[in-house]
């Protein structure tokens, strides 16, 4: 039974790592307050989007305000592009990346989960306003994944030193303390 399950596993991360396959990273990095951004490659699948983009150590794109939103539209926005926005009851979305849902662009009319499986959100191209959508539809023509990853900052060389120096200072000190 374990050797089943073990199999059964492996198969399905086999056929993950397939269907994450074919979304890439097409644009060089944009960074904008703090964070970096990618345009993925064009895909009707708001999961592989967001697939890839987690295993790149980030999430589909936040968008947490306006100023975001104008951004994120005249930087990629020539495109529909699918953002970290999905359903998670009847009447509530959620961003993937857990960030609160204080700001919302949505298309006159919509959310409307049209066919009652409308998930997922996408922005129309030119205009950065938003839709639901099902997952692998060919609604508003090709979709691009916006990849938003969170700039860690480098420790400065200055930072370095006082932290080693005060680490040495550390030492000395027990040192002497001892004798």
């Amino acid at each position: 039974m374990k050797k089943i399950i073990i199999k059964l596993a492996l198969a399905s991360l086999t056929l993950l790592s397939f269907a994450t396959q074919a979304v890439t990273i097409v644009s060089p990095t944009v960074s904008y307050n703090g964070h970096e951004y990618n345009l993925l490659s064009s895909t009707n699948s708001w999961i592989d989007s967001e697939a890839f983009a987690v295993s790149q150590g980030g999430h589909l794109v936040a968008v947490n305000d306006a100023a975001e939103m104008a951004f994120l539209n005249s930087t990629f926005g020539r495109n529909a592009l699918w953002i970290g926005l999905a359903r998670t009851s009847p009447t509530s979305f959620a961003w993937t990346n857990g960030d609160a849902l204080a700001y919302t662009n949505w298309q006159g009319g919509e959310p409307n989960n049209f066919g009652g499986n409308e998930n997922y959100v996408h922005t129309y191209a030119g205009l950065g306003t938003w839709n639901d959508l099902a997952e692998g539809s060919g609604y508003a023509g090709d979709k691009f994944g916006v990849l938003e990853l969170t700039k860690v900052p480098e420790p400065s060389e200055i930072a370095l030193m006082i932290a080693g120096l005060g680490i040495l200072g550390f030492i000395m000190r027990r040192r002497q303390a001892g004798k």
